[in-house]
């Protein structure tokens, strides 16, 4: 990258970090199931926010013109991407005019790409980036002006989100507009695409408050402020280099950030599917519930043991374990009597366990199932629990049947 200059390396390594940002972001989309409208219009944003990144990059390395005309057939089409996911948000049309302005733009933008010269292209670049913004700001005003009683909490929440996403794209995205007038050391625009992923992540976990999220958004965003002012005192480093180096830092930070959010909801969504056994199994049969369980996701591979199983074991672990129902290897200290203890060290030696799991009463079943130590939460726990009483609940049912 020795040819390459600051500027050059610097708004690379933004764009490179918000494209995949935008790939992880996509890719827990699609995990989402059913697939629902708002679902279709954010990928969709996705994919025509990724291409214009996409052909940039193409741009900048290869400094073809032909290709730099292909941003602004793109770049067009974005205001109007984002108007159709306003309005699924909202559940409401946006004014006719709003909707003429995006459609009447992303047209007139598709024709300035395969019409416009060289000699147009300043003109065309102050164009965009005024129809950019004017439709930015006008979906700001259409969300701060919604009527809040007539949405739920939830759909509040993303809607407020939203409308954060928008106040940091309408001034980042301005950076984008580097003309001879206006140079300016890099473009930010991929931290406000970033940020905007970070903030849709977010939206998938129930356990975050709204101040929550934007506390530490704005945590980290001042943590690696102070750490890119140290590195410019460190290396000496001029305020135009320091802008670049900051904004280095900060998309690397941000992508990380999404990139361990989407990794948390990937394996929340794995351990899930233990429960996805009630909607995906016949419920009227003990039997086939259990093998259900032993081939879903975490619980896989559980052993059923019956009372010809457990003959190592005396009556007091199966009196434990008829009251408690379920019993994990880490909590064996609070088991309060040593023999039991030992004995229940035994049984998750013996079958290679974490858990040992109640699944009948009478006759005596106990399962018992290992799941790895970094996969292991609260959630699942609770999983297990419900789980776990639907079974013997289903054993009851048979016995009084049979």
């Amino acid at each position: 990258m020795t040819g390459l200059s600051p500027e050059m390396i610097a708004d690379s390594v933004v764009t490179l970090a918000s494209l995949i940002g935008l790939a992880l972001f996509a890719q827990v989309l699609r995990m989402q199931q059913p697939r629902t409208a708002i679902t279709q219009r954010f990928l969709f944003v996705i994919q025509v926010v990724a291409a214009l990144l996409t052909i940039r990059l193409l741009q900048w390395l290869t400094e073809v013109e032909w290709i730099g005309r292909l941003t602004f057939a793109v770049a067009g089409l974005v205001p109007l991407a984002m108007l159709l996911v306003t309005e699924t948000l909202l559940r409401r049309h946006a004014p006719l005019a709003l909707k003429a302005w995006a459609a009447g733009g992303a047209l007139l933008f598709a024709l300035v790409a395969m019409l416009a010269g060289p000699d147009q292209a300043l003109v065309a670049t102050v164009s965009l980036a005024i129809f950019q913004v004017t439709t930015f700001v006008a979906l700001t005003l259409l969300v701060l002006g919604r009527d809040r009683q007539s949405l739920s909490v939830a759909e509040n929440t993303t809607i407020d989100r939203l409308a954060l996403s928008l106040v940091l794209i309408v001034p980042l995205a301005m950076t984008d507009f580097r003309t001879e007038f206006l140079d300016l050391p890099v473009r930010l625009s991929g931290i406000a695409i970033l940020a905007v992923c970070w903030l849709g992540l977010t939206l998938r976990r129930s356990d975050a408050t709204q101040s929550e999220v934007i506390s530490a958004t704005a945590a980290l965003v001042v943590g690696l402020v102070v750490a890119s002012l140290c590195i410019m005192e460190l290396a000496g480093l001029d305020a135009r280099t320091t802008v670049q180096v900051m904004a280095i830092v900060m998309s690397v930070g941000l992508l990380a950030l999404i990139f361990n959010q989407a990794r948390l909801i990937r394996r929340a969504d794995k351990v899930g599917r233990v429960l996805d056994v009630l909607a995906d199994t016949r419920l009227d049969e003990h039997g086939a519930f259990l093998q259900a369980l032993q081939t879903r996701a975490l619980t896989s591979g559980a052993l059923i043991l019956d009372a010809d199983g457990l003959n190592d074991f005396d009556a007091a672990f199966h009196d434990y374990l008829l009251h408690q129902t379920i019993v994990s290897s880490d909590n064996l200290d609070q088991l309060g009597n040593p023999q039991l203890a030992e004995q229940f060290d035994w049984f998750f030696r013996k079958f290679e366990a974490s858990h040992a799991m109640l699944v009948s009463k009478d006759p005596l079943r106990i399962m018992a199932l290992n799941v790895p130590t970094l996969a292991q939460s609260r959630q699942l726990e609770q999983e297990l629990r419900i789980a776990q009483r639907l079974a013997t609940l289903l054993a009851e049912r048979g016995a009084s049947h049979g």
